[in-house]
């Protein structure tokens, strides 16, 4: 996600920092806070579900560093990198896509079930997945929001600053 902060409001960051650190990074760590919660329930909602793992698997984190106020947002799964960008043709573990079968296809017999798994991992074999990019797709449905958040952080310690940390 690429964010166009305006200068004015990095130069109140900077003059916060200088002036007022550490309302100036209790105030960051919020809004940074808020940011990734709310891209994290975004990349949440754009996946698709079979078992709802790779949706449970994501999480957020907040850390102040050297370098300033860092957000994170990330899965500890596999599978959301593989919905992200899709895969080569591969053979995966059959056992591994009878949920999917399940939940997506509706499938019902446990004969079938393990029958169309086998059949969606030749496919998977030949063709490999195409990439759904739930995250780029979250990251761009937010961006405005995130901005809205930086830019009301920058009034908050604007304002912290001209009433004299008042």
């Amino acid at each position: 996600m690429n964010l166009s902060i305006s200068m004015g409001d990095l130069q109140t960051f900077r003059r916060g920092l200088r002036e007022a650190p550490e309302y100036t990074e209790r105030v960051l760590q919020e809004a940074m806070t808020e940011a990734t919660l709310l891209m994290r329930r975004e990349w949440q909602e754009n996946l698709p579900r079979a078992s709802g793992l790779t949706a449970a698997s994501i999480t957020s984190d907040v850390a102040s560093t050297p370098a300033g106020v860092l957000g994170v947002v990330g899965s500890s799964q596999p599978s959301a990198f593989f919905l992200e960008l899709g895969t080569g043709p591969h053979m995966p573990p059959v056992q591994a896509l009878e949920p999917w079968v399940k939940a997506v296809l509706g499938v019902r017999d446990p004969k079938e079930i393990k029958s169309v798994a086998f059949m969606v991992a030749r496919k998977i074999a030949r063709e490999g997945t195409p990439a759904r990019y739930p995250m780029a797709r979250a990251a761009q449905s937010v961006e405005g929001q995130v901005l809205a958040m930086v830019e009301r952080a920058a009034a908050k310690v604007a304002e912290y600053l001209v009433g004299g940390g008042t």
